[in-house]
Formats: C-alpha cells, structure tokens, sequence
C-alpha cells in the first residue's frame, strides 16, 4: 500500500511534468501582437524637410502589428488604432505595410503602405546573412537570442528570437533564424518592435490568401525605380532606402 508521503510525491511529481512539459512545449502557429515604437527625431531628424515637424512632444509613434503564422505561412499586418487622434501629416511618417510570406516557395507579397496609397510587390524572399550571439533576454515570457544582421555600411539590425517558436517568421517578413523573432530593432533604436501578446492557435487558410493581382505589381527594384523616376524632385535615394529596408 502506498503511503500518504508517496501519494504527495507522486502528486508533487505529476505537477513538475506537466509544468515542465508545459514550459518547454514548442509552438508551430499562432498569432503574435507587437508594439512597434518609432523614434522620429532619431529616424528623420537629419532630413531638412521633416526635422521642422517633429518636436519632443510628437516624436515617438507608437503603434500595433499583428502576425499570424504556421510552419510554412505567414501573414503581418497593422492593427488599426480606431482612437488615434493623430491622424494627418505625422501618420505619414511611418509604414504600415502588409506582408504575406511563403517559407516554401520563398515568396513574398506585399501591399506598401505608401502615404495613404498602395503598392503591391510580388517578389523573392532574401537570405538574410544573421551572426547569432551568446547574448539572451526573455520577452513576454519567453526566452530569446540575439543575432545581428549588418544591412549596409552604416546600419545594423538587431533580432531576438525564441527557439519555442518552431516557424522562422517575425515582423515585417523578417526571417531566416532557428525560431520566432520576438523582438527587433535598429542598432540606434530609431524603430523597435516588442511582442507583447503570444497565443498558440491555428489560424484559417484563409487568412494566408493574399488578394492576387494581374495588373501594377512590381518587383523591389521594379517599385524604387519607378517611385524615384515620379517622385525624385521630393525624395531622395536614401528616402527610399529607409523605406525599403524593412521589406
């Protein structure tokens, strides 16, 4: 007969696994929400045009993205603020694209948030070139790795990504690390993205399905071509650097 002192062990060992096993469980989809922060002054400040519009008091933007994700799609989009009293000239200084990825193809589908029009590109998925460090941090509960991806002479992003997080997927279309990025940020922290909501849940196929197009959609190069010919005397190259660099 087992006694009470071996019944309490059994139960004290029955709960250990469960939280353990709980813990460490991996997920392969769900949805994430993420906050994304803009420092204005930091991302604009030294733009002649834009730095007599922003002051302390305007220069941080913060908004909301959504991703939904499985083993192979995902999907990354704005979560309109409905209360925003803000709306006008300052909401034109960030991007709220929408971004469709297909890991196995390798395809990418974006609707370009472009000053409150849209352009669409339809274009391949770069590799992105990590380093992954020893450096860690917990986000929403969840324990992440830093890497680093050298995107030009002048600007490094960093990424944190969570190994529980089975899909290689994060905010907008950044990819190509063993896990989820949970968090992301420029080395000046110009633009950081936190999630700050994680759940486990199967999204519908539908929500994967891109609205296919025949007419006006381009490649990257196709897109800044074409909005630098249109656009030149208003912006400049590096404009649109900053705008591409996150596609």
């Amino acid at each position: 007969m087992i006694s009470m002192a071996g019944i309490k062990k059994i139960v004290v060992a029955g709960i250990l696994f469960l939280f353990t096993a709980n813990t460490f469980a991996q997920i392969s989809s769900g949805r994430i929400v993420y906050e994304r922060r803009t420092n204005l002054k930091k991302r604009l400040g030294d733009n002649p045009r834009m730095k007599n519009f922003i002051t302390e008091e305007n220069k941080i933007r913060i908004e909301n993205f959504e991703l939904f994700f499985n083993d192979s799609v995902s999907l990354f989009k704005n979560i309109p603020d409905v209360g925003a009293g803000d709306a006008g000239f300052m909401k034109m200084m960030t991007t709220r694209n929408t971004t469709y990825q297909n890991s196995n193809t390798r395809q990418k589908f974006i609707i370009m948030d472009l000053w409150g029009s849209e352009a669409v590109i339809k274009d391949s998925i770069e590799r992105k070139a990590w380093k992954i460090t020893e450096n860690k941090r917990m986000i929403s509960g969840y324990n992440c790795r830093k890497a680093i991806w050298q995107m030009n002479d002048s600007t490094r992003i960093y990424a944190w990504y969570a190994e529980e997080l089975i899909p290689t997927v994060g905010p907008e279309g950044f990819e190509g690390l063993p896990g989820t990025i949970l968090g992301l940020a420029t080395e000046d922290g110009s633009v950081v993205y936190f999630a700050k909501e994680i759940k486990a849940m199967v999204p519908a196929a539908s929500t994967f399905q891109y609205p296919e197009k025949t007419k006006d959609v381009y490649t990257e190069e196709e897109l800044k071509k074409i909005l630098l010919e249109r656009m030149g005397q208003w912006m400049k190259p590096q404009d649109l650097d900053a705008m591409f660099q996150w596609l």
